[in-house]
């Protein structure tokens, strides 16, 4: 707690109370016939702040003193854009063009700081409304719908994310710029991250370490909040969804307020699932789980500054199904007749503690940013004694960001530089039964430098970082523990887009050192099944990958190519060693001279002009690995082709139709898999939703869905049941229904 209020005392301090001293006026046009569009949303891109246009499609909103800044706007139905303002101005027209597609593509990305179009690496952006149209039960479910990535899961209560066919510590995730640290490199851990108050998710694929430091080799999920309220608005939302499978029930509710100088959200949610019910009508025994949820966000506009304050916190209880100690066990042991809500052993419990101090100093020609964070993750596991744990462990962890944005001549040149920073103490409770990992502490330190040049067609961009990683443990030789591990990385594209075609080419580069598991594991990991034995001799893993896009834009198709090539040398893997311990199989920690993955992701969007209101997307993803020894790389994905099917309808009935979703999921064979590995067979998912508008002013939002309409009976490869041939849940019928009312201050 000292540290927390350390990091409050920071916050507070680097406020500068000073208001923003001008402002612009506007109006938002239809591009077409010119006409006022009322209740568009118009967005200081710089200062972190909106408003809402009137009925006369008018706005006036204060800006920070800058030499110039981004206006985005956009409105239901039509294209959303993005304007660099002259610092000075005093009015501005915005024109919108009708949309025709929706791309999924936000105009900035958070991850970024860059408009997509003038981003030479290929970024996924989804809104977390359009990954959340067919409920999910987990965020890890929800990014699974972008294409390239998958979800690992251990039941419905913990699910990680697989990019481009890698998973756990090679896989960053971010939320508002914070790194969270969740103990990531288990198996049987969960993201942490629940989907209060979200608005969009950002997947980028490959080695990403020049931005987000050393471990990205398979790339970086980058969670944004959802927008503030509106200026001098403000907002209630509530959620309340029933999952019949599980018997689950989730409640979320949303507070957002914006006044002239301060901004804050309020959020809390609470979700409860028993155990789910497989295809044959029988139960996963133990897969129940609870989860609760609460968020907060304080921001504040200087002249010349923003700052934002984000507090989270969550506890999860999760069971462990398919774990027993008895060598007997067969797969039908772990289906029971009876579903059960109330935990039972083994079980986890998870803490998560996500704070973060975000800043922006503004000069006529650069830009300061300065994150500072803390995150703090507690996870205890009982297995045959719930007075005494198995594990008991807790990870903190202190980081910080310094970046500084350059453009000595105008806004077509830029140079970004910056130092990132982490401190991470790794320890275990004394009255834990089993140490998996010693106490540890952790220090990076990287300098990066990257330089960007654009114009309208063309965007270029190229860097450099250098990272060194300091790790200690208290281990019982005499000797001790120490290393020290270093990485020099670089990137390189550009960009090349038009009206109807955009082509993006990449190098990058990236740098993982071992984990503290990979090198100094020795003992049962009971929430991965495995007995665990690591090596204190492993390299640095080092990756090189080329990525390409191709994407065509028509009136009424879009169509994106995109290739790749990964190679990663010094690949440390799991060695299954043939014999078990108290009936646990052991695995040992080695590391291959090179593994190379390759694959491509495959879209269609397609929007007949003779059925406006028809959308039509097609994904297909395709991953492929190669090796030297045949046990190096398991849990590859499979090939999946994902098929959305999404019809609008207009009215303004008390009662009306809003939309129809139906979704299809092929997930085709695996039949590349490791020593010990068994394939997997192919089969399909259909999942199904309608919307509905209540009342007059649509202040209610009705949802009836059901996933796995078919009620498909499969395991799916990267299941962490799959070893008791467990099959994912059956068929599951669901109801949401959402309110959220918006209301001016006077």
């Amino acid at each position: 707690m000292k540290r927390i209020g350390s990091i409050l005392v920071v916050f507070f301090g680097l406020f500068q109370f000073d208001l923003c001293a001008q402002s612009i006026r506007g109006h938002v046009y239809d591009a077409d016939d010119s006409t006022p569009i009322p209740f568009a949303m118009v967005y200081l891109v710089e200062a972190d702040k909106g408003m809402m246009t009137d009925s006369l499609g008018a706005f006036e909103i204060s800006t920070p003193e800058l030499k110039s800044f981004h206006l985005r706007a956009e409105a239901l139905g039509y294209e959303s854009t993005s304007q660099l303002i002259a610092g000075g101005s005093e009015y501005v027209a915005i024109r919108l063009l009708a949309r025709h597609l929706d791309l999924h593509e936000v105009t900035v990305s958070g991850a970024m700081s860059q408009a997509r179009s003038e981003n030479p690496f290929h970024i996924e952006s989804r809104k977390l409304s359009d990954l959340t149209a067919i409920a999910a039960m987990n965020m890890g479910e929800a990014i699974a719908r972008i294409p390239g990535v998958y979800q690992s899961s251990l039941g419905n209560g913990i699910a990680k994310p697989v990019v481009r066919g890698m998973q756990g510590m090679r896989v960053v995730t971010l939320m508002n710029g914070l790194r969270i640290e969740s103990q990531q490199w288990g198996g049987d851990h969960g993201m942490g991250i629940s989907e209060l108050g979200l608005g969009n998710v950002e997947v980028i694929k490959g080695p990403a370490s020049l931005l987000y430091g050393a471990d990205a080799l398979a790339g970086v999920v980058y969670f944004n909040d959802a927008p503030h309220a509106a200026m001098q608005s403000r907002e209630v939302e509530t959620q309340t969804l029933f999952q019949e499978n599980t018997r689950g029930i989730t409640q979320r509710v949303m507070y957002r307020e914006s006044r002239s100088k301060v901004r804050w959200q309020l959020g809390a949610g609470y979700a409860n699932h028993a155990d789910f019910r497989l295809p044959n009508g029988r139960y996963a025994q133990n897969s129940r789980f609870n989860e609760a949820v609460l968020k907060s966000v304080l921001s504040f506009n200087g002249k010349r500054s923003v700052h934002h304050l984000r507090y989270s916190f969550s506890h999860t209880t999760t069971g462990i199904p398919g774990h027993t100690h008895d060598s007997l066990a067969t797969p039908e042991s772990f289906q029971v007749a009876d579903q059960r809500r109330k935990y039972t052993l083994p079980a986890q419990f998870f803490n998560n503690h996500f704070l973060s101090s975000d800043n922006k100093w503004f000069r006529e020609q650069s830009e300061i940013q300065l994150l500072l964070g803390f995150t703090s993750n507690r996870l205890i596991e009982y297995d045959e004694k719930v007075t005494i744990p198995s594990l008991s462990m807790g990870l903190t962890n202190a980081l910080y960001t310094l970046k500084w944005i350059h453009r000595p001549v105008g806004e077509h040149f830029k140079i970004i530089s910056g130092l990132q920073g982490m401190h991470q103490w790794n320890s275990n409770a004394p009255n834990a039964s089993d140490r998996l990992v010693p106490d540890s502490r952790t220090l990076d330190q990287g300098a990066f430098l990257t330089t960007q040049y654009g114009n309208d067609v063309w965007n270029v961009q190229a860097g450099v970082r250098y990272d060194m990683r300091f790790l200690t443990a208290d281990v019982s030789d005499v000797s001790g523990f120490s290393k020290r591990y270093s990485g020099l990385n670089v990137s390189a594209g550009g960009v090349y887009h038009q009206e109807r075609t955009t082509f993006r080419a990449s190098f990058s580069s990236g740098f993982r050192a071992p984990h503290l598991t990979e090198l100094l594991s020795n003992g049962f990991h009971h929430g991965a099944l495995r007995y665990e034995i690591g090596d204190r001799d492993l390299n640095p893993e080092y990756a090189q990958q080329v990525d390409l896009t191709a994407e065509l834009t028509g009136e009424h198709l879009v169509v994106v190519y995109n290739p790749f090539v990964n190679r990663i040398r010094d690949f440390i893997y799991l060695q299954p060693l043939g014999y078990s311990v108290d009936g646990i199989p052991a695995f040992a920690y080695k590391a291959l001279s090179e593994v190379t993955y390759y694959g491509n992701d495959v879209g269609l969007h397609y929007h007949p002009h003779f059925a406006h209101d028809l959308h039509l997307e097609t994904t297909w993803s395709y991953i492929q690995a190669n090796s030297p020894a045949d046990s190096s790389v398991s849990m590859l994905p499979p090939q999946r082709i994902q098929t959305s099917l999404r019809y609008t309808f207009d009215g303004d009935a008390l009662i009306r139709l809003k939309e129809i979703n139906v979704m299809h999921t092929y997930m085709g064979a695996q039949r590349t898999v490791a020593n010990l590995e068994t394939p997997s067979a192919a089969y399909q998912v259909v999942d199904v939703a309608i919307g509905f508008s209540l009342g007059r002013s649509a202040l209610w939002d009705l949802r009836v869905g059901c996933k796995n309409l078919l009620n498909e009976q499969y395991i799916d490869h990267l299941s962490r049941l799959k070893n008791i041939e467990m099959p994912a849940p059956g068929r599951n019928v669901y109801v949401s229904l959402n309110y959220r009312l918006k209301s001016n201050i006077k």
